[in-house]
């Protein structure tokens, strides 16, 4: 069993990505990544009207499932019973868990582009970090300020995973 190492974009591979526009380092050298199963591209977000927005970036293949679990505890790295808190600061926390999914393509190199923590000053969507990656899963935690609800949906044509926190 092996955790997966995370990486980021460095020297021509950030020129790349900027001056493309994308956050994807498949997408910046023009290929997408091999892995075992669909693989994690990255994660980005927005404020609209009335929720802010969570996206999940996906590769090619069969969108995986996921699960949520809601904590009003801080969120830590790793396994549950971790002692290195996620720097992020939220009223509560989301984790949304997704599975089968690899952020490591087959050759154990990183797919995953985005920081692994970032704050955000949204009305509802605080923060979110990669919180845990290994083998075949990989947890997103989010934090959360005083919300009514949150939807959780797949879309394709990129395929990616969204999670719409309510204001």
């Amino acid at each position: 069993m092996r955790k997966t190492a995370l990486g980021t974009l460095t020297g021509s591979a950030v020129l790349a990505a900027t001056l493309l526009g994308t956050t994807s380092a498949a997408a910046a050298v023009g290929t997408e990544p091999v892995c075992a199963g669909i693989c994690v591209l990255g994660v980005r977000a927005a404020t609209h009207d009335t929720y802010d927005r969570f996206v999940i970036d996906l590769g090619q293949g069969t969108i995986p499932g996921w699960t949520t679990s809601e904590q009003t505890t801080p969120l830590y790295w790793g396994e549950e019973g971790s002692q290195a808190e996620v720097p992020i600061k939220g009223d509560s926390y989301l984790k949304v868990h997704v599975m089968p999914s690899y952020a490591n393509d087959l050759n154990w190199q990183s797919t995953y582009t985005s920081p692994r923590s970032e704050s955000f000053a949204f009305p509802s969507l605080k923060g979110q970090a990669l919180v845990y990656s290994f083998e075949d899963g990989n947890t997103f935690g989010l934090a959360l300020g005083p919300h009514s609800s949150y939807k959780v949906s797949k879309l394709t044509a990129p395929n990616r995973i969204v999670v719409d926190v309510n204001h």
